[in-house]
């Protein structure tokens, strides 16, 4: 997830392009503060125009920050004018924050490491949608704590989000939202001076004891057993049994339309 602090629309619409397929990028302001407290972005992007860092909440755990001043962005234009190619000024901008997304936020985050762990415990990669609904629930699990915005980061309504899966012979989307969700959870658990009551709040649940509750109906495992590393490989294993078999990964590849690709 990249956080962006940006007015300027043109500078909005190429930091969408820049991001990664998978990813969420957070423009909107409310949402962003929400996404810095409690989500996990790999990058935060500003421009000078709106004050730089300062424009930028501090945070426990703040990731890098990328500012784009104003005399660096006058020189892509001038790049842009003088190039050969001719192109697009929003593709252009796209291609120059792209490159320097890449430089700023290179290292792997956890999120990446759980994925892969999934992968492993299904025995197979996922298949990028599949990739692309968990990055982005793991991410900002306090905001996709129903299908209310799942659907909305589809482009579609909750019904036609379900419907889809039903064509493809897929469980409910609300099904791998619960256990990415629980996922979510157990990471955090792992602190072990976190309480369950902190972790409750910070990912969404109205109480310690629906998460308790969540997390014993979906795993038959309690927040205690989720801290180690045998609860963490016991929840990835009982996923991928549950609703990773080959068959639902095969469903899964053929919906790689399921977050449509970002347009200017």
């Amino acid at each position: 997830m990249i956080i962006g602090y940006i007015a300027d629309p043109y500078v909005r619409a190429a930091l969408l392009r820049a991001g990664h397929s998978e990813e969420d990028v957070v423009l909107e302001p409310r949402l962003a503060g929400e996404a810095l407290a409690f989500g996990y972005p790999r990058l935060v992007v500003c421009t000078q125009a709106e004050g730089g860092c300062g424009s930028v909440p501090r945070v426990e755990g703040l990731p890098p920050v990328l500012v784009l001043s104003s005399a660096l962005i006058a020189r892509w234009e001038e790049e842009r004018r003088s190039s050969p190619q001719a192109a697009a000024r929003i593709e252009w901008m796209g291609r120059r924050i792209q490159e320097l997304v890449t430089r700023e936020a290179w290292e792997v985050s956890w999120v990446d490491r759980a994925l892969s762990d999934l992968g492993r415990a299904a025995g197979m990669p996922l298949p990028p949608a599949l990739r692309a609904f968990g990055r982005r629930v793991l991410e900002f699990p306090s905001h996709y704590d129903d299908l209310y915005p799942l659907a909305d980061a589809c482009r579609l309504s909750r019904g036609a989000l379900k419907a889809r899966f039903r064509r493809r012979g897929l469980p409910s989307p609300y099904a791998y939202l619960r256990w990415f969700r629980i996922m979510a959870v157990a990471y955090v658990l792992s602190d072990r001076s976190v309480t369950v009551a902190q972790v409750a709040s910070r990912l969404g649940y109205t109480s310690d004891g629906n998460l308790c509750r969540a997390m014993l109906s979906l795993t038959r495992m309690t927040p205690t057993e989720a801290r180690t590393l045998h609860g963490w490989n016991r929840l990835l294993i009982s996923f991928a049994w549950t609703h990773l078999g080959a068959g639902v990964l095969d469903a899964w590849r053929a919906m790689d339309d399921l977050f449509v690709a970002r347009v200017a």
